[in-house]
This record gives C-alpha cells, structure tokens and sequence, in this order.
C-alpha cells in the first residue's frame, strides 16, 4: 500500500510540476506558430505582387508626367490663347469674347478638414503649397450647334487641360447661337517644373 500511494504521489506530481506546464507550453508555441505562419502567408503573398505594383508604380509616375506635360508654366498663357484662337478658326469660328483671369490657386477639396488650433506641446504642420494653380477662361462665340459641339470635342483633345464649368446657349439669328463657356486650366509653376522627378 506504501508503495502504490508513494508511486501515485510521484506520478501525481510528474503530471503537475512537469506534464501540465509542457503542454501549456506546447499549446502556446502552437498558436505562436500558427499566427507566424499566418503572417509568412500575408507576406509571401505580398511579396509575390511586388512585380505587379513594381509595373503599376511605373505606369503611374508615366502617366504623371504626361500629365504634368499638358500643364504649362505661366509663360506660356498667350500661347494656350492662342491656340484656342486657332482651334476655333479651324472650325470656322469667330471668338467675341476670350478673357482670362488671375492665376489662382485651387481652393481646398470638400470635405477637407478645417485647420483647427494646435496644442502648445505640438508644432503646427507645415502647409504644404498646392502642386498645381489655375485660372479661368471664359470664351464667347456665335454658331450653330453643330459648331458647338466640334468645339468642345475639339476641347476635349486640347493639348492642355481644359475644364468645363458652365455652358449657356441662347438663340441668335437662327440658326445661330450665342454660346458662352466658362472654363478653367491649370499651370504647373515653374519651380515644379524645376524639381527633379523621383
């Protein structure tokens, strides 16, 4: 009888001081090596679309610099006049009226959030100046309505951005129209045109 309890109190306590520990510490390692798993798994797979964002970074700063191509520095104002001028002769087209206004920077996007006043302890950020500015066009023209609508599709393959923000038509000598546009075009300034692509 000595001898079954002494052998009992020892298996009881091989399994509390030793058994029982080594399987908590076995089910922990487990779920460690499974959350490891999980994370190589996320990482392989972004590493295997890493070619992929590669081509797409590259399409991207491309196309950023066809962009940036079609939007001239301020010096060249009277040459995008002219070039409207010239559109609108190709069609036919006599402009009454073609007056730009003052170079502006773009207001805010809706539902930006408004600067509010920084705590003493924190530094203000930085304003960072918008890339590009803009300033408004507005033209003026009598013609038909098929005049029109060569005109905008002329606009619409323009070599520098061109946006439309009001369209008014009203009767003339039939079949002519007045028709008046307001638009606007940007400029990239030239200090950006100086700065090095990265």
């Amino acid at each position: 009888m000595l001898a079954l309890v002494i052998a009992g109190a020892i298996v009881a306590a091989f399994y509390l001081l030793i058994l029982s520990p080594t399987d908590a510490r076995i089910a922990t390692l487990n779920r460690d090596l499974t959350k490891q798993r999980t994370e190589l798994k996320k990482l392989q797979d972004l590493s295997a679309t890493k070619a992929d964002k590669e081509r797409e970074f590259a399409a991207l700063a491309d196309r950023i610099k066809l962009i940036e191509g079609r939007l001239p520095p301020e010096r060249e104002i009277p040459t995008l006049i002219r070039q409207l001028q010239d559109t609108a002769g190709e069609l036919g087209i006599r402009l009454v009226l073609l007056r730009p206004g003052a170079t502006q920077s773009p207001a805010a996007p809706a539902g930006s959030p408004r600067p509010t006043q920084p705590q003493p302890q924190q530094p203000a950020p930085a304003a960072q100046a918008p890339p590009y500015q803009l300033f408004r066009l507005d033209l003026s023209f009598d013609g038909t309505y098929a005049d029109l609508m060569a005109f905008l599709g002329r606009l619409e393959n323009f070599p520098r951005f061109i946006v439309l923000k009001q369209v008014a038509v009203s009767p003339s000598d039939l079949p002519k129209l007045k028709v008046t546009l307001a638009a606007d075009t940007f400029l990239l300034p030239r200090e950006r045109l100086a700065q090095p692509t990265r």
